[in-house]
């Protein structure tokens, strides 16, 4: 069902991974292939396609050589940049050694990946791997049978929690149908929109928890079962003060990228000696499609859509007049309530508008999936600004504002 790829120089790790794969996830052995070195693995990625490779992050470039982690993170690289190899439909670091683990698992989730603990006397790895492998054969699966109608939209809208944030999205004056698919823990909602005689079928889902990667995942599920041309992100988030933003305000991302990225490294002081911890960043924005900033401008223009917006909306709100920007909007992997920790990020992007924890997974999934007609878009509301003042006493209006604002767009730009 699914072509799998083990690239380790330790064969008894191998082995194992081997016969959990046939045994509990149902894998032909067939379909497995094993390499124990990166000048092996690329001489089959530049003619065959894998859905999955696993790989260990401590490898030798050839027969004879020296392993090292880093050509393990070089090699995991080259699977995203190098055009000469056809890249996999997901990534697994395996590795035994806890320290880097520690080391390099950002390297991963840089790329929306996972780097997993392995422990031959343990099972907690071998559930994950489990999981994984179960996900794609599952899309595999889907993708081999085709499609039937309700499994078919031109839009999907994903938020990353429930409440407030789906909620608002369920609000919408249109008629929503729920349903589930075989194998797939998430619930969906479809529905059609209907504008001057055009009619489109949006799919709605929530992700599982909050963060890059569950977004990454869902975004990557819902683009292999129902195949839209666009994917919006909903929801709140944290807004710049300074930038004169209000409660309610609405953040559209022009440009995310995740503010976590980068090395830390110790530096030393050479008048002193002493050594200092710092992160050095690794920014890689993705931009906003064209054609949907183009979209994004018209709507902007019609200042009575956000006047609309807001005096149609029953909860708690401010007394300020609603606004919409356009603008750069930084994602992490953790709440922000801290004034520093924003002033730093601020550094990375003069024009920042705001910080939040999924649009760079949305964008990178889209960004690098297969299928490069799929587009990501952000849409989400100020519901606080990131430092010691946060609260929740405008989530539910922020919620509002954003999930109002994506249903304008879509009606008024989309559906045509």
């Amino acid at each position: 069902m699914i072509k799998i790829l083990i690239v380790d120089d330790a064969s008894h790790k191998s082995d194992q991974v081997k016969q959990l794969l046939t045994d509990d996830a149902m894998i032909l052995p067939t379909d497995i292939t094993c390499v124990p070195t990166i000048k092996a693995a690329k001489r089959l990625l530049i003619n065959e396609s894998f859905d999955l490779v696993i790989l260990d992050l401590v490898l030798p470039l050839d027969t004879g050589d020296t392993p090292t982690p880093e050509k393990g993170i070089t090699f995991l690289k080259d699977l995203e940049t190098n055009p000469s190899l056809k890249p996999p439909l997901y990534i697994i670091g395996l590795t035994a050694f806890g320290d880097l683990k520690q080391q390099f698992e950002s390297e991963f989730s840089k790329y929306v990946w996972h780097l997993i603990a392995y422990n031959a006397m343990e099972i907690n790895w071998q559930d994950k791997l489990k999981n994984i492998v179960y996900h794609l054969v599952s899309i595999r699966k889907r993708y081999i049978e085709g499609t039937s109608i309700i499994r078919q939209c031109e839009i999907a809208v994903i938020t990353a929690i429930s409440t407030p944030e789906f909620d608002k999205i369920l609000d919408w004056p249109v008629s929503w149908t729920k349903f589930n698919l075989d194998n797939d823990p998430t619930t969906y909602f479809n529905c059609i929109i209907e504008n001057s005689g055009k009619k489109i079928r949006i799919i709605a889902a929530c992700c599982e928890q909050m963060g890059m990667t569950a977004t990454a995942v869902l975004t990557a599920k819902i683009i292999h079962q129902f195949r839209p041309h666009t994917i919006i992100m909903g929801g709140i988030c944290a807004g710049l003060k300074e930038r004169e933003l209000n409660y309610g305000d609405i953040l559209i991302a022009e440009q995310s990228w995740d503010y976590g990225s980068g090395k830390m490294k110790d530096i030393e002081d050479e008048s002193t000696g002493i050594k200092e911890t710092k992160f050095e960043p690794d920014t890689r924005p993705i931009q906003l499609a064209a054609n949907l900033k183009a979209k994004i401008h018209n709507l902007l223009r019609r200042n009575d859509i956000l006047s609309k917006i807001q005096n149609e909306c029953k909860y708690t709100k401010p007394t300020n007049v609603l606004k919409a920007y356009l603008g750069p909007i930084a994602s992490g992997s953790y709440v922000i309530s801290s004034e520093s920790k924003l002033n730093e990020i601020k550094q990375l992007q003069r024009k920042l508008l705001g910080v939040e924890m999924e649009g760079y997974g949305l964008y990178y999934t889209c960004e690098h999936n297969q299928d490069k007609s799929v587009k990501g878009l952000m849409i989400k509301s100020v519901s606080d600004f990131g430092d010691s003042t946060k609260n929740d006493k405008y989530q539910d209006y922020s919620s509002f504002t954003s999930a109002q604002f994506i249903y304008h767009f879509i009606n008024e730009e989309l559906v045509h």
